[in-house]
């Protein structure tokens, strides 16, 4: 009855169609598959890069800009005979750029945390594909198999290879 059983890779590949297509002048893309090829496949992150990009524009135009009030307010400050405290000449510029340069910094600091996190996460989905690549599905017992023994229902294949992956790094196998 090998003839039931079949790589997962290939299972996925063959039951996931690609297309695209122009729609009202735009470029469109689509991918159907079945729910077998959804239940065997496996997640594919993407880096969370927008956060830090937005960050980057934002402190970018928020820095020079407090910068340039702050000279403006410190260079109005000397040259009236009735002057502000010296406190107020540099706060008040800082106050009023902080809706663009403080979303700055704080899409600067969690898009780093979360680019931190998608690389630590790194080893444990490059050992997951790993894993993924050389599990093997049998249409009869509607189960998943590993090369060492291990197996479970389509529905728990991820559970299974992600599972797998981790004990392989922690080396237990």
């Amino acid at each position: 009855m090998t003839d039931q059983i079949q790589p997962v890779p290939g299972i996925v590949t063959s039951q996931t169609a690609h297309s695209n297509a122009y729609v009202r002048g735009y470029r469109a893309y689509g991918v159907s598959s079945t729910s077998l090829a959804q239940l065997l496949d496996l997640p594919r992150p993407r880096p969370p890069r927008g956060m830090v990009t937005t960050g980057v524009i934002l402190t970018a135009i928020g820095v020079p800009l407090g910068a340039l009030f702050l000279l403006v307010s410190l260079g109005a400050r000397h040259s009236e005979t009735n002057s502000a405290p010296a406190w107020a000449s540099v706060i008040a510029p800082l106050f009023m750029t902080i809706p663009v340069w403080g979303p700055g910094l704080v899409c600067l600091v969690v898009g780093f945390v979360r680019m931190r996190g998608f690389r630590r996460g790194a080893p444990l989905r490059d050992m997951a594909w790993q894993v993924w690549s050389t599990a093997r599905y049998c249409f009869r017992d509607h189960a998943v198999f590993l090369p060492h023994g291990a197996h479970a229902p389509a529905e728990s294949a991820r559970s299974l290879i992600f599972d797998t992956a981790q004990r392989a790094l922690a080396g237990s196998y």
